[in-house]
């Protein structure tokens, strides 16, 4: 009888002990794709997880950091699947391009008062907002200082029309090339064209600008005022080349100046930084990453929450100061993190980038086909910059012939 009893004893056991265990186990859940967050972003990440799971105690979060390099392929590849993550991490270039295939929830009807106004604007397709932001960065002009200050002195250049004018001077000056930008590599050429209202090549305006544009940029290439590679360097080799004082001006990220202080001290102690340079319109660009939520997650709902928590003032607070980049969240951008900052390099582009979220440019990302409008641009620069008959004449048949192009590649 105490046999028997011991065995009831132990099955009533057995199944309390796995009910509790497939319980744990069958949990929901909730997956969250980053990219490249770790490990800056992990223990702030682990508190906001566990800020959620205890609203959701029927939920597990996981939280998947992928990284860079791996991000639209194995978003492609789970965005056609018929489990995708619940809420995804990306840039707004590829993000259109899933809006287009209309794989992705819009977001008009919720409730976005937390996020700027203007970076909204900036995640608009066909007038529906297809994404979340998530931060930004805004770039800043650095430029060595010493030989600024041997060449000319006085206050730093603001425009592109004033490094246009004053290259000459510069380059015979330092005897290094004046300019350098990674021109050629995804839309950098069309934020510089769209701070002079240059957006579809449409107009006689916009024509007789981007004439101008790159009818200077081609003076300054064949000047020897920009470095001989500027059609095939990447962003880093941007960074490097300044490093290695091979030239005077770049425009770049703020989040290089930590890179140039440990790699090129005798640089960085020369250096200072400005505004981003800008055109006609006195507008700035930016770079953004937003949040998206695939049409077949599963948990909808929850993922538009999880994504407001990740965004909320306080959490993108503190996600700035850990990473040195700009909040989506308005309220954030308010906080006198952003405002005040001492003379030291870091800390005033801090500032100057949060400045710049105030007038930023008007061009979207909205645009069907637009990396291929950007490669068609990129393309005519540069057969302008390598060609020797690059006269005014010529210029301006390439920009004809541009404008034909994308005008097709907006119909398809």
């Amino acid at each position: 009888m105490k046999k028997i009893i011991l065995i009831i004893v132990i099955v009533i056991l057995s199944l309390f002990l796995y009910k509790n265990f497939n319980a744990k186990d069958n949990k929901n859940e909730l997956t969250f794709w980053s990219i490249q967050l770790k490990p800056v972003y992990e223990a702030q990440m682990r508190g906001i997880i566990k800020e959620f799971e205890s609203k959701h105690p029927s939920y597990k979060v996981k939280w998947i950091d992928i990284p860079i390099n791996e991000a639209q392929k194995r978003t492609l590849a789970s965005i056609l699947s018929s489990t995708p993550p619940d809420l995804i991490n990306l840039n707004p270039g590829f993000s259109l391009l899933l809006a287009q295939k209309d794989t992705l929830e819009t977001f008009d009807n919720k409730d976005l008062s937390q996020f700027s106004e203007k970076l909204l604007d900036k995640l608009k397709y066909d007038n529906k907002i297809y994404a979340l932001p998530f931060y930004a960065t805004s770039a800043v002009t650095i430029y060595n200082k010493e030989t600024w200050d041997n060449c000319f002195g006085g206050e730093f250049i603001t425009t592109y029309d004033e490094l246009f004018s004053l290259a000459p001077t510069l380059a015979q000056c330092s005897n290094i090339p004046v300019y350098v930008n990674s021109l050629n590599e995804n839309d950098t050429l069309a934020k510089i064209l769209a701070k002079y209202d240059i957006t579809y090549f449409e107009t006689e305006e916009e024509k007789e600008n981007a004439k101008y544009v790159f009818d200077e940029f081609n003076k300054m290439y064949k000047n020897n005022q920009m470095p001989k590679d500027t059609l095939a360097i990447s962003h880093r080799e941007v960074i490097e080349k300044y490093m290695s004082n091979q030239a005077s001006i770049i425009v770049a990220g703020s989040n290089f100046l930590n890179m140039i202080k440990k790699s090129a001290p005798d640089i960085y102690e020369k250096s200072d930084i400005s505004y981003q340079l800008t055109g006609l319109n006195g507008e700035y660009d930016i770079s953004l990453m937003n949040l998206i939520i695939p049409k077949r997650a599963k948990n909808k709902e929850l993922a538009f929450e999880f994504a407001l928590l990740l965004t909320n003032q306080k959490n993108q607070e503190e996600f700035a100061k850990l990473t040195n980049v700009l909040p989506a969240n308005k309220y954030a951008l308010e906080d006198d993190y952003f405002k005040n900052c001492s003379s030291d390099l870091y800390d005033k582009s801090r500032c100057i980038s949060a400045w710049q979220l105030n007038n930023i440019s008007e061009a979207d990302f909205g645009e069907k086909n637009r990396s291929s409008i950007n490669e068609a641009i990129n393309k005519t620069f540069e057969e302008i910059l390598l060609k020797d008959d690059s006269s005014s004449e010529n210029i301006e048949l390439k920009i004809d012939n541009l404008s034909q192009q994308i005008k097709k590649l907006r119909e398809n």
